[in-house]
């Protein structure tokens, strides 16, 4: 898995990457031209030769809304869901909220996606729900994650607790820590091992999603 990402690097320019990870991991969703280019940061020119091979090659579809053209995932192509299931990998939820964290990895001691995707109930646009417990501001996490909700065209919902908060919460008996604790989780930050130090009872802990 460690090398998905290089392998990745190799096989599709960074352009491509960044329209391919938009499309395949949104396929009921169709995007025109200059959407797409102020999501990913690209030049309209360069991503229209880029969608234009692809729409070629079989992988999207092309279609025309009033003076408009928009591209979506065609999911008939042979090699939709193992392409999908790659970029889920590298370029999904968790790798992008990881990334994302990465600079304010001193104050994290643990995150993970809860809710619907986690439980794989996802639905098409539903938002990201993101525990995060560590000492770090709410205003900071904000900001981190905003441009994965730019990249995943989906809502990212940050709950922040320090580390003591979390504690008092679940020996207080809290519901609502409790079953962050305790229901499928996706883990951004940290393992399973953190998730049963946090409890303070490893058994507590759940498992991932």
């Amino acid at each position: 898995m460690s090398n998905i990402s290089p392998l990745i690097d190799v096989l599709f320019p960074a352009t491509r990457q960044q329209v391919l990870a938009v499309l395949l991991l949104q396929p009921d969703t169709s995007f025109h031209l200059r959407e797409l280019a102020r999501i990913i940061g690209s030049h309209a020119g360069t991503l229209g030769r880029e969608l234009d091979k692809l729409t070629e090659s079989g992988l999207l579809l092309r279609s025309a809304q009033g003076n408009q053209v928009r591209y979506r995932a065609d999911r008939s192509c042979l090699l939709f869901e193992e392409l999908a299931t790659i970029f889920r990998k590298t370029h999904g939820a968790v790798p992008a909220l990881r990334a994302a964290l990465a600079p304010l990895s001193a104050g994290v001691s643990v995150a993970w996606i809860f809710g619907s995707l986690a439980r794989g109930a996802e639905v098409s646009g539903s938002d990201i729900d993101l525990l995060v417990v560590g000492d770090l501001g709410f205003v900071d996490l904000v900001r981190a994650v905003h441009p994965v909700q730019e990249l995943l065209q989906r809502e990212v919902n940050p709950v922040l607790y320090a580390r003591e908060e979390f504690l008092r919460r679940l020996h207080a008996g809290d519901t609502f820590a409790s079953e962050l604790l305790s229901k499928p989780k996706l883990l951004v930050v940290g393992d399973m091992d953190d998730v049963g130090k946090l409890a303070g009872n490893p058994s507590a802990a759940g498992t991932p999603g």
